[in-house]
């Protein structure tokens, strides 16, 4: 029975902390949004372009290119 209650206990935590890194995640990706900038020159279309891919290593792309 203390075996069940310790693994239990571990998922819990397990569950915490995959919910607080998700929202991390979230805040991070919403931050890198706010960065991006009106395209207006070359030099700006590949800030856009490497936020973007930041963004998609955020969300777990397995697609990165």
């Amino acid at each position: 029975m203390l075996r069940e209650e310790e693994d239990d206990m571990t998922q819990e935590m397990r569950q915490f902390v995959v919910f607080s890194i998700d929202n991390e995640i979230k805040k991070l990706i919403e931050k890198i949004t706010a960065l991006k900038v009106d395209n207006t020159t070359e030099y700006l279309d590949g800030v856009n372009a490497g936020l973007a891919l930041a963004i998609k290593a955020l969300h777990r792309d397995k697609n990165i290119s």
